[in-house]
């Protein structure tokens, strides 16, 4: 008995230990099929080429490093991947560091970039046609300025009559309102050009406004070019040190020439938007030699540049000059192109009065005041949003910080670490903070209008004779801030700032504000744009939109009694035709975009006048587009009878 106890205890033990043995190895085989690893060990990359690095298994925040940025720069950095783009031939190391328990970890994949293949450019055999002066050290546009750039249709939506956007028969929204204001549309490239949506465009409207392609990232462009294979940041970067930091910013008008051609071709006018904006702009910008990922400072004591430079925010006066030509040389390839006619108005700066918080500098503006300098307009502080005898108080975005969470901000005298960390976490949309008011403090508020009235006035002047140009653009400011004294008080120190600068008095430099009205009520919109044409200012309405909360029918009444607000204060409505020649009033009302739901962040959640036909819903295989009872609305503002479709 003894002796069978014995045993029973030595194979219980055995198989405690055979158990706990078959745990351990059956954990340890799927701790191994779950350790953290990349995607990628290795990357074999063409110059300008993307890819994407991820990090699996893993789901805490990782940091990400590469060797060398000039061979692999990294871009649109998340929580566990990043994007790497190929700079130059030459091999760097991506470099994933986190801490997994207790342990510190590292995984590296190793990048190979190789040159890109040279491409034989196809020259053109046209003749007379117009170029723009370059500098010596920026080459020419590779655009073709004659060229319609008129996509081939895949059907004729221009001259299908069933479209059932087309009703009632032969009714155009621009044609109705005709005698009020221009009509104009938010769209892309793509529906811009191209398809049904490109026909109902030119249908109903006669104004175009580019929701992303005439914005910095745009025109400031950070891609691979015939020109520049190694991309045109990197030759900012070159033409800085080749020319002692006197050269022009290079620029990319081949998206640009895309749009103007077209719209050219097809009778549509453009608004601009916009030259300056907080969001959406290129980081070496503003970097004193534009060099943010281009050159490593071991490249620059290589080449015997000026190791300060690295990584240093540029000071006022060589944004200055920077600002004035990135604006300057648009409106001169405008104008010397033969597209001065085509753009009415600019979108000069957008939302530049809606910083967070503790970020946003408050300012008063006294329009009475008899200083004679710029420094003297502004006095900080002030009781934000209100007007009080002539005394406007605003605000306007602050500079960058450390951290998007707050933290001291970067200035020109901040570390290159410092420097390069707050780009890093800011990248080219920092919320409200500003590259502009970083470097160039409240200065380039006025400079924007300063710079784009003076091209305008130059260049019409040039080109008027070899174009027929006759009627000049309006330059706007654009916001969402519904406070319209702060608008309207920032307006008024920009035509002040702008003439103590020319020594000129009276002169507009800025004509007016641009409403975007993103969900905004009617009885807000009618005591905005009373307030601002009672100033003698020109109103806009350039981002009209609806929120998704509120049925089709409430949308289009909503809508039908919007545009009789802006019928009645435009310049031969009700309100406007009773102030006297000189009232300007509303001129133009833009819609954000074409369909509800079609496609990208923006349009999910907002509701426009049209929508795109589910697909189990369409009757006929080439629409998928149909309006909604907001476009009836807008239609019955206007007196026109859409039969049972009363709002």
């Amino acid at each position: 008995m003894k002796n069978s106890r014995k045993f029973c205890a030595a194979m219980a033990m055995l198989l405690t230990v055979s158990a706990a043995a078959t745990s351990f190895s059956v954990d340890t085989v799927s701790a191994a099929k779950k350790a953290p690893k990349l995607s990628n060990k290795n990357l074999s990359m063409t110059v300008g080429q993307k890819k994407t690095i991820t990090v699996k298994n893993f789901k805490k925040k990782v940091t990400w490093k590469s060797s060398k940025t000039s061979v692999a720069m990294l871009s649109a950095v998340k929580k566990k991947s990043v994007k790497v783009i190929a700079r130059k031939k030459g091999k760097a190391k991506v470099t994933a560091s986190f801490k997994n328990g207790a342990k510190k970890v590292k995984l590296t994949c190793k990048i190979t970039v190789r040159a890109k293949k040279a491409v034989t450019p196809v020259v053109s055999n046209l003749t007379n046609v117009p170029q723009v002066s370059r500098p010596s050290n920026a080459p020419a546009p590779t655009v073709d300025p004659n060229a319609t750039a008129t996509p081939t249709p895949t059907f004729d939506y221009d001259n299908y009559a069933n479209c059932l956007w087309k009703q009632p028969a032969g009714v155009k929204i621009k044609d109705v309102y005709s005698d009020y204001f221009m009509n104009g549309i938010s769209t892309n490239l793509g529906s811009l050009r191209s398809g049904e949506k490109a026909s109902l465009v030119k249908y109903h409207f006669n104004s175009v406004t580019m929701g992303n392609e005439t914005k910095m990232e745009s025109i400031v462009n950070d891609d691979i070019t015939t020109e520049h294979p190694e991309g045109i940041s990197k030759a900012n970067v070159d033409n800085y040190y080749a020319t002692g930091g006197e050269g022009d910013v290079i620029l990319d008008y081949e998206t640009l020439e895309k749009v103007l051609s077209y719209c050219k071709a097809n009778n549509l006018k453009l608004r601009y938007h916009a030259f300056v904006w907080h969001s959406q702009v290129r980081e070496y910008f503003f970097l004193q030699d534009y060099n943010w990922s281009d050159y490593d400072v071991e490249e620059y004591a290589a080449k015997g540049w000026d190791t300060s430079n690295y990584h240093k925010l540029a000071d006022a006066e060589t944004m200055k000059k920077r600002l004035n030509s990135y604006i300057s040389q648009v409106i001169k390839y405008i104008y010397s192109h033969g597209y001065g006619d085509v753009v009415y108005a600019y979108d000069v700066i957008n939302e530049a009065t809606n910083g967070e918080g503790s970020n946003n500098f408050k300012y008063t503006f006294d329009e009475n005041t008899t200083a004679t300098n710029v420094e003297d307009l502004l006095t900080p502080g002030g009781s934000e949003n209100t007007e009080s005898n002539g005394k406007w108080c605003f605000r306007t975005n602050g500079g960058i910080r450390k951290s998007k969470n707050g933290g001291a901000a970067i200035t020109v005298d901040s570390s290159p670490a410092e420097v390069e960390q707050s780009f890093r976490e800011n990248g080219r949309v920092p919320a409200n903070d500003s590259y502009w008011y970083a470097t160039m403090g409240t200065d380039y508020l006025y400079l924007s209008y300063y710079y784009a009235h003076k091209a305008i006035e130059k260049y019409f002047n040039e080109y008027q004779a070899q174009y027929g140009y006759t009627v000049k653009p309006s330059l706007i400011y654009n916001d969402y801030n519904t406070a319209e004294v702060t608008q309207i008080g920032l307006v008024k120190w920009i035509n002040k700032a702008c003439n103590v600068t020319d020594g000129t008095d009276g002169v507009v430099f800025c004509n007016g504000i641009g409403l975007q009205s993103h969900c905004v009520d009617e009885p807000t919109q009618e005591r905005m744009i009373k307030r601002i044409v009672d100033e003698g200012l020109e109103v806009q309405v350039t981002e009209l939109d609806e929120r998704s909360e509120i049925s089709e029918e409430a949308q289009a009444k909503k809508l039908k009694k919007q545009y009789q607000i802006y019928m009645d204060y435009s310049k031969k409505g009700s309100y406007g035709s009773t102030q006297g020649d000189d009232y300007v009033g509303v001129t133009s009302v833009t819609q954000w975009s074409i369909c509800d739901n079609d496609g990208g962040s923006w349009d999910k959640g907002h509701q426009y006048a049209f929508k795109i036909i589910p697909e189990d819903e369409r009757t006929d295989e080439n629409l998928s587009v149909m309006p909604k009872p907001a476009y009836f609305g807008i239609l019955q503002a206007a007196g026109v009878d859409c039969g049972e479709k009363t709002y």
